[in-house]
């Protein structure tokens, strides 16, 4: 496989506009992850809490993907990107107006709508404005897009919190969130269903499912549920967790994390020139345990830099390679069930991740919460060998 991620073919003009989209949006909505936990537990409430605000979440996510799931193959990408986009715009706009715990448990629920119709969106634009040579730097470069933000947003969100107050810290999100809402305008639809049905008549581009097909997409669904699921306290719970350990400077963890993030997407495709999408996975998986494990003894800054760089180097690789094969295996015209499915999975296992993890740290602490994440992202090496063996030539 090639990887030229300077490609002319790979940077035209709404391959960067999405990626620009989802650069910004990610602002707010690391704003919502790492800080909203701080103020919940400011306003009296708890990680429990927290953990039982992120499933109920993460239910109204699943119902809203099994509904936009068809509707992005039936209807089109762009038009439910823009609804998307101003939805979610104006439910972070909604955090400027309250303190009250009830209402901002209630907003961030409603999150599972808003996000469930927008985030999938921008994934599937991106397979769509790409060729399949450069679909993995493409995957890549998008989710570097992603981890800019969720690198910064931490630092300068928790320090506009404790300068300004909550109030500024949501309404910085809120404009963020606009300005994305407005670049979805100039980004054109690359997907005519009518198309893709008149021209269904065999090959990989046709329509239908097999059994076969079906199972490659259900393994890296499975696979990104672990590894989010592991990873799931790191997001939630990691800031709460370093201040109770006295590390002040706990916010380094996402800024060398998502660094780490950004180097190894822009790096995998160029790993495939010399070792195997299975050797790369593998280790992954290895390196997500080991790292998550490794904050549950990590009293001092240095343990918890050497997690972070362990943490965003392996599952930045598991869930790059596996979500350009849910993309790969599929025709044109499924691009939106499987990305969304693919998608579904990660926000499932963040979600039920959050609340088994949330009543673990309430009950018996992080070392305890932070050792069990280690150990679940093993499993995943269940079905990533189960994945590879249903090798048909194509992947090694």
């Amino acid at each position: 496989m090639k990887s030229n991620i300077l490609s002319r073919k790979l940077w035209n003009k709404d391959f960067i506009l999405i990626n620009l989209v989802c650069c910004i949006a990610s602002y707010p909505n690391s704003i919502l992850q790492s800080i909203l936990p701080v103020y919940i537990l400011d306003l009296g409430g708890s990680n429990a809490m927290t953990g039982f605000m992120m499933t109920g979440l993460t239910l109204l996510t699943m119902v809203t993907n099994l509904v936009m799931a068809p509707l992005l193959d039936r209807i089109g990408r762009q038009t439910l990107l823009v609804l998307g986009s101003g939805l979610f715009f104006l439910n972070t706009l909604l955090f400027c107006f309250t303190d009250n715990l009830t209402f901002i448990f209630a907003l961030r629920v409603l999150c599972g709508f808003t996000t469930g119709i927008f985030f999938p969106v921008p994934p599937i634009v991106v397979a769509d404005v790409t060729d399949e040579e450069h679909l993995v730097d493409a995957v890549g470069i998008f989710g570097a897009a992603g981890s800019i933000a969720f690198a910064v947003t931490p630092t300068i969100g928790l320090a506009l919190y404790n300068t300004f107050g909550s109030a500024v810290m949501f309404i910085s999100g809120a404009v963020m969130g606009g300005i994305s809402f407005v670049i979805t305008l100039f980004i054109e639809e690359h997907y005519s269903h009518a198309e893709r049905a008149d021209s269904a008549s065999g090959g990989r581009k046709a329509s239908g499912f097999s059994v076969p097909l079906l199972s490659l997409m259900l393994l890296p669904m499975l696979l990104n549920f672990i590894i989010t699921f592991s990873n799931s306290p790191v997001n939630t719970f990691l800031t709460p967790c370093g201040l109770s350990r006295g590390l002040r400077q706990i916010n380094l963890y996402f800024i060398i994390n998502q660094g780490t993030c950004i180097a190894t997407r822009l790096l995998v495709g160029s790993a495939l020139k010399k070792l195997s999408k299975k050797t790369c996975t593998f280790a992954g998986i290895l390196l997500t345990s080991a790292g998550t494990a490794m904050i549950a003894f990590a009293w001092s800054m240095p343990l918890m830099l050497l997690s972070a760089v362990a943490v965003g180097i392996g599952l930045t690789a598991v869930t790059q390679i596996f979500q350009a094969e849910s993309f790969s295996v599929v025709p044109e015209d499924h691009r939106g069930l499987a990305g969304t499915a693919f998608m579904l999975s990660g926000s499932i296992g963040t979600g039920l991740g959050s609340s088994v993890f949330g009543a673990v740290s309430a009950a018996a602490g992080y070392t305890i919460t932070y050792a069990l994440a280690g150990i679940s992202a093993l499993t995943g090496l269940v079905f990533h060998r189960r994945y590879w063996r249903k090798d048909k030539g194509t992947k090694k």
